[in-house]
């Protein structure tokens, strides 16, 4: 390459890289109004929205900057991160907006299929899991108080599995007796009482079941509806990725770090609501903290009346809690579990 050409050729590159340096800042102003904290991750100004997150925004950003490792270590604990391929379009479903209704038929039909995937917890970490319809949590199955419920399992797997609800259902239908390998059952139960349900495998050993995927909600609504919120559904779950007994992978909704690159974006002012379950396994609680606001918490089934108010709520295996907050500022509001190595 002869000087001339030399010089045009660094003159594009630096031409190309001017403008995407400029094209990304204004990008940022233009969304700033959606979400603009500063640069280490603190809100810059008042608004109309507001984010809650998962602390690793600022670990990612850099562990990438240094290249180093995605599962850097500091003050938050493991520092997992989603793999690239999962978009923001992974969380929609664990998303209810206000006014959402499900359906006034009294009677709601259900399928679900179960069997193996190798799943993909984290960034460039796959597990083989046991899935409800090739998704863990299993799908949100969300009903009115007193609907029949019919709900049609298939056990495509070469293992035996069952389908166990949480509430009141007759005992026949509990789900404890196995579905054979590549059989098939369907359970009839009446949907009591309102508020969030797990279900899961119940085959021994139970912890291997539940550990390895075989989980889900139900969310039952009260007959006078909730206040109208932004709903969130949220499943913590641990993952053992070496079979040693250990759990060292945790994740929300079944993918390590999925809200600190998909924040929750809710306006400033209106209310919000989270329907939260602990569905780890070899460990006995977990804690479920929000930063910068306290927030009202229903752990009693069946009620809609908060028993109790504070920015921290202790969680143990299979219970659930609904918590209701509103925002008045816009920013990052962080949430994580003060087990700092789940974080």
């Amino acid at each position: 390459m002869d000087r001339k050409n030399f010089l045009t050729t660094a003159g594009y590159a630096l031409f190309g890289f001017l403008g995407a340096l400029f094209g990304s800042q204004r990008k940022a102003e233009a969304n700033a109004d959606i979400c603009s904290p500063s640069s280490n991750g603190y809100p810059a100004n008042e608004g109309m929205t507001s984010v809650v997150t998962s602390p690793r925004a600022d670990s990612y950003q850099n562990s990438v900057a240094m290249g180093g490792s995605l599962r850097g270590t500091n003050s938050y604990g493991s520092m997992a991160h989603p793999p690239f391929f999962i978009k923001e379009d992974y969380t929609n479903r664990f998303y209810f907006p206000p006014g959402y209704q499900n359906g006034k038929s009294k009677t709601k039909e259900f399928s679900l299929n179960i069997f193996p995937l190798s799943l993909n917890i984290a960034h460039n970490v796959n597990y083989p899991g046991w899935t409800f319809d090739g998704m863990v949590p299993g799908p949100i199955l969300r009903v009115n108080l007193g609907d029949k419920l019919r709900i049609h399992v298939k056990n495509s797997s070469p293992e035996p599995h069952s389908l166990h609800f949480h509430g009141n259902h007759d005992p026949n239908e509990d789900g404890w007796e196995p579905i054979p390998e590549f059989g098939e059952r369907t359970y009839h139960l009446d949907a009591d009482p309102i508020g969030l349900h797990p279900y899961h495998c119940h085959v021994p050993p139970l912890m291997l079941h539940t550990s390895k995927g075989l989980y889900g909600g139900l969310i039952v609504d009260p007959q006078v509806r909730r206040t109208p919120a932004h709903e969130f559904f949220l499943t913590f779950s641990s993952w053992d990725t070496k079979n040693r007994g250990i759990n060292d992978y945790y994740t929300w909704n079944g993918v390590a770090g999925i809200y600190d690159r998909y924040p929750m974006k809710v306006p400033v002012g209106e209310r919000v609501r989270f329907y939260i379950q602990n569905m780890m396994e070899k460990e006995p609680v977990m804690t479920f903290h929000l930063h910068a606001q306290v927030f009202d918490i229903i752990k009693n089934l069946g009620s809609v009346v908060p028993d109790g108010r504070s920015d921290v709520v202790t969680i143990g295996q299979t219970e659930r809690v609904v918590i209701e907050f509103t925002l008045k500022r816009k920013g990052r509001y962080m949430f994580h579990p003060h087990q700092t190595h789940q974080t």
